[in-house]
């Protein structure tokens, strides 16, 4: 499914495949551009696809598409799906290991992981990043290890450490406890970004220039408020996912009775808008949904939790003695 929408180009998307193919030095390579140019390891994570897959024969090709291309494109699907199952599996995992909670909620989580994507670009290289995010969070108490995944996802998706500045900003800021239990991963997350700006600098890669112009940043946030509020496109896109993932995360935090995990806390739903404010100023083309779909692994403990505690006791609370 991920290659027919991909080779068919049947929804908007980034193309990888020419940039893979630069990287093999085949035919019908393209040279890096900024930003995409910087997620070296979204796209070698392909490589080992393009040269074990077997060719797919599908009718109706558009004919200028070379075999390099197809093959190239295929493997980046391959990729693609491997990391949205990469995904689901460490959504599971986290949710029995970390948390303690039983296979249903575990199931629920990989779930809501895979469900959140759709609003990613399943077909482009979002999953490998989302996929990173729930391993970090995996790691998150283990603040070496943690580390080490935010300062190599700055080659994979700077979305990873822009998401991880941001929800450590908020806690750090707002909460004197998490500035103690969360400090150095916050510090962890501010390095990566540093890491990221040394790289924009060092290698300089043409292309999008305005996403580091501060000038154009209102101008940008006017132009996308303004389409989120009056196309039908901007609304399913930019506002819908978001008040999506807001309810489900504040129907869990309720069910909960707003409790606090060791790690995360209701403040957290604050990454939503934070989020969604950072993709109205840095992106174009109705992209907030697909930013704050990132920022869904943040939500695993209280969804699952309350998943869990719903299909115990019913959907309604049992009466109160």
């Amino acid at each position: 499914m991920l290659f027919r929408l991909m080779i068919f180009d049947t929804l908007p998307r980034d193309d990888y495949a020419p940039m893979l193919l630069w990287w093999l030095g085949a035919p019908g390579a393209v040279p890096p551009i900024s930003p995409y140019g910087y997620r070296a390891l979204s796209v070698l994570a392909a490589v080992p696809f393009y040269h074990l897959l077997p060719p797919f024969a599908l009718t109706n090709l558009p004919a200028n598409l070379t075999p390099q291309y197809v093959q190239a494109t295929a493997a980046l699907a391959a990729m693609s799906f491997g990391a949205l199952v990469g995904s689901a599996v460490m959504a599971y995992r986290l949710v029995l290991d970390r948390f303690a909670l039983g296979r249903p909620e575990g199931m629920f989580a990989a779930l809501f992981v895979l469900v959140a994507q759709l609003y990613a670009s399943p077909f482009g290289v979002d999953p490998l990043a989302i996929c990173v995010i729930v391993l970090a969070l995996y790691f998150v108490e283990r603040v070496p290890v943690f580390a080490v995944i935010l300062i190599a996802s700055v080659v994979v998706n700077e979305k990873i450490a822009i998401l991880f500045v941001v929800w450590l900003t908020i806690r750090c800021l707002l909460r004197a406890e998490d500035r103690r239990a969360l400090g150095a991963q916050w510090l962890a997350s501010v390095a990566a970004i540093v890491a990221y700006a040394v790289l924009l600098a060092v290698v300089r890669l043409p292309g999008h220039g305005e996403q580091f112009d501060p000038g154009v940043y209102f101008p940008t946030l006017v132009q996308n408020v303004v389409a989120s509020m009056t196309t039908a496109r901007g609304f399913m896109f930019n506002i819908v996912p978001c008040a999506l993932l807001v309810g489900i995360v504040a129907w869990s935090w309720r069910r909960l009775g707003w409790q606090r995990h060791r790690i995360y806390a209701r403040l957290d739903l604050l990454a939503i808008p934070t989020l969604a404010g950072v993709a109205l100023i840095l992106t174009q083309y109705f992209q907030v949904g697909r930013i704050v779909a990132h920022g869904a692994p943040l939500f695993i403990w209280p969804v699952a939790q309350a998943f869990g505690l719903w299909a115990r006791r019913g959907a309604r609370p049992p009466p109160s003695s």
